[in-house]
């Protein structure tokens, strides 16, 4: 059980031992490392759409010099 007071404090009872858990600064700790996830996630974004842009540059051009190549040898 828990119970609430008015400073967003929770006091919960675990084992029958009272604790005050204070959830502001859960949540900072929490957002904290939200926001770590979110930047690193955001460069692999980056990161990713770069090297598949570079993938298919590549796809592109090998296929129009061997279907050259494959035109002029028949």
């Amino acid at each position: 059980m828990s119970k609430k007071d008015s400073t967003n404090t929770v006091i919960e009872k675990e084992n029958n031992v009272s604790k005050e858990v204070d959830h502001n600064i859960k949540w900072k700790d929490a957002r904290e490392n939200l926001v770590m996830q979110l930047k690193d996630h955001l460069e692999k974004a980056e990161y990713h759409k770069t090297m598949a842009t570079k993938a298919q540059g590549v796809l592109e051009v090998n296929d129009q010099l061997f279907l050259e190549q494959n035109e002029e040898n028949k």
